[in-house]
């Protein structure tokens, strides 16, 4: 088997599209890495109703109920969660949060677990999985993209992204991060 695949969100970084966190002090950048990795986590266990509520943190909790309130308020239902998608002609893999339906089209979902957010890198992210899921699912095609910011008060905000918008600054930035590597940099 050849070499690893380089995630979305590590071409992302390398290339400088990834949202900007240099003025976070590492110790807060830890702690919201580890909220976000719980949040999905507990998302993944509703979604295949395994989740036990008294094992998360109190930090968790609001942005779950946001996670309930999105659900309830939206109708979206899941098809998929934390699957791993490949592109393999553009050489990348990603794992979108959420696979599933709204509004009677299929779209693929981002939960970002903090109350400012930068939509411009998340939307190549997503953009990054859509053409990974196309590409793997041709008579299946994701028609949306979306952000779903679950907030530290329980309220959530969905922001749409515009599908073809990010998708030609995501394969040119696959573009770079191949070349810098074939250059050894």
């Amino acid at each position: 088997m050849g070499p690893t695949l380089p995630r979305v969100t590590e071409i992302l970084a390398d290339v400088g599209l990834g949202p900007d966190l240099s003025r976070v002090p590492p110790d807060v950048l830890e702690a919201a890495r580890a909220r976000g990795v719980a949040v999905h986590a507990a998302i993944e266990a509703i979604v295949y109703g395994y989740l036990d509520e008294a094992e998360l943190a109190d930090d968790v909790l609001p942005r779950l109920e946001a996670y309930r309130r999105f659900v309830k308020d939206s109708g979206y239902e899941t098809a998929h969660t934390e699957i791993e998608v490949v592109h393999a002609a553009w050489r990348y893999r990603g794992h979108p949060d959420s696979v599933g339906w709204l509004v009677n089209k299929r779209v693929i979902l981002d939960w970002k677990n903090m109350d400012a957010l930068d939509l411009a890198p998340a939307g190549y992210q997503l953009a990054g999985y859509r053409a990974a899921w196309n590409h793997e699912h041709p008579t299946e095609p994701v028609e949306a993209l979306a952000v779903v910011q679950l907030k530290s008060d329980g309220s959530y905000r969905l922001h749409t992204i515009p599908a073809a918008d990010p998708e030609p600054v995501f394969l040119a930035a696959v573009m770079v991060y191949h070349a810098k590597k074939e250059m050894g940099r």
